[in-house]
């Protein structure tokens, strides 16, 4: 089964699909973060400018008629009625709702409610950091129990505290803390907060939409290349099915070629066996009869006798070489041994034979005749070129293979020279690759001189009936 090429999708969404939706949940929380963090930047940097000038101002006023609170806890008469005087002129009255004169620990010393002076309450952060020297302030965050009253008055006030310094010394003597009227401060602020909302909403959509367009681009890219490299791919999956089925039919008309060029040349060893070898040994025997026993043969008819002997013998070692044994009936370990023992009947090299593995698949004739072939050639070549090597014949089988080799520890030679054509007529490692290779089998040659040789023949058989 082929392997097809799919777009880069999750599910039924596009690349891009999946990229918005991931941007809408990433970007948006990202640009819901950094909005809120700009916007709260801004809005406390504007607080806080807003409350400094409010404490330079007012500083200026107050300062000089708060001066008694370095030496006690609360203001004189005089003091108190010329704050009331200046908080309740037409300008101030307009801009500070309330006021109040704070002693450490959380002690009102004075303040615009006579009510809460004299009252302690639980020190806050911004009067802390009031009576460490900075200016702090806040906007509407009037939760505070000693802010009730201001927050009943449900109008935007700006909380300022501002520490108070004594003239000559430059030490706090008390913070002073005023609440401001801050509309035209609350409008800002919403003008600063759409604005800074909309600056980080604009960057955010703009920058994902270049992303989005590059994603779209891509995806694009990819998919026209997805449909082109399918295309391909089935162009090539159909002329590999096509190539496949040559090489079946290749290999076929190999097996075929292969087993009716060996039963030809059978009946070509057996029709030397039984002609021209019959007719010369009865010649021989005519010739012998010619001459009664016990008289001497003419030197004309010796000379005859031997070349008729020696014509015999060529023939019937021809006919032996053209015939293989009928392997059709044979297992596996039946050709390998057959093979070894028709080798050890001329040559005195006796090699081990090891059989491992599992139930051999089913030959067809074809892979039964190359085992043998394969074995008779590299079994010659041994004994040929090391006579008094030790030998080694193995056959692994597995479930779909068959490897079988002959190995020796003789005197080796470069692999290259298997190219050369032999010239005595035999097939030669150059043949024997042909011939295992034609039937879709591996041929490998391991050797060095000097480091002995191993020749290795796998096969792939596939049952084949020939007729």
């Amino acid at each position: 089964m082929g392997v097809r090429i799919t777009d880069l999708t999750i599910g039924n969404w596009s690349l891009s699909r999946v990229f918005l939706a991931a941007s809408i949940v990433v970007m948006g929380s990202a640009t819901a973060i950094v909005g809120i963090w700009v916007s709260n930047r801004i809005e406390n940097a504007v607080v806080q400018n807003s409350a400094n000038s409010a404490a330079l101002y007012m500083e200026s006023i107050v300062s000089p008629l708060s001066q008694e609170l370095a030496h006690g806890d609360h203001l004189s008469v005089q003091a108190s009625r010329a704050l009331e005087e200046i908080f309740q002129t037409q300008p101030m009255r307009d801009r500070i709702v309330s006021y109040k004169f704070w002693k450490q620990g959380g002690l009102i010393a004075h303040a615009s409610d006579p009510a809460i002076i004299g009252s302690s309450f639980q020190p806050t952060d911004d009067l802390r950091k009031a009576w460490a020297g900075e200016i702090s302030g806040s906007f509407e965050e009037l939760d505070h129990a000693e802010s009730a009253a201001e927050a009943e008055l449900g109008i935007p006030l700006l909380e300022v505290y501002s520490p108070i310094r004594e003239i000559w010394s430059g030490e706090i003597i008390a913070v002073a803390e005023f609440y401001e009227r801050s509309d035209q401060l609350e409008q800002d602020m919403a003008r600063a907060r759409r604005t800074s909302w909309l600056v980080v909403a604009s960057a955010f959509v703009a920058s994902s939409i270049v992303l989005l367009s590059i994603v779209a681009i891509g995806d694009n890219t990819i998919r026209r290349q997805g449909q082109l490299l399918n295309k391909r791919l089935s162009e090539s999956e159909k002329m590999a099915r096509q190539n496949a089925v040559l090489r079946s039919r290749v290999i076929e008309a190999s097996e075929r070629y292969a087993a009716q060029t060996d039963r030809f040349l059978r009946n070509l060893g057996s029709e030397l066996h039984d002609g021209p070898a019959q007719y010369l040994s009865l010649a021989a025997l005519r010739l012998e009869a010619a001459f009664p026993v016990g008289s001497e043969m003419p030197r004309e008819a010796e000379e005859i006798q031997q070349s008729i002997q020696k014509s015999l013998a060529e023939i019937r070692a021809l006919s032996r070489g053209l015939s293989a044994p009928d392997l059709e009936n044979l297992t596996l370990a039946d050709v390998v041994k057959r093979a070894v023992e028709d080798h050890a009947e001329h040559s005195p090299l006796r090699p081990e034979i090891s059989y491992r593995g599992s139930q051999p698949p089913e030959l067809s004739f074809s892979d039964k005749l190359c085992v043998f072939r394969f074995l008779q050639e590299t079994l010659s070549n041994a004994a040929r070129y090391a006579p008094s090597a030790q030998c080694n014949v193995r056959c692994q089988v597995e479930s779909d293979s068959i490897a079988i080799s002959v190995s020796d520890d003789g005197p080796g030679f470069d692999p290259a020279d298997e190219t050369i054509l032999r010239n005595d007529g035999g097939q030669g490692l150059m043949g024997l690759r042909d011939r295992v290779e034609s039937i879709g089998g591996r041929f490998e040659v391991a050797s060095r001189p000097g480091n002995g040789t191993s020749i290795t023949m796998t096969l792939f058989p596939r049952h084949m009936s020939v007729s």
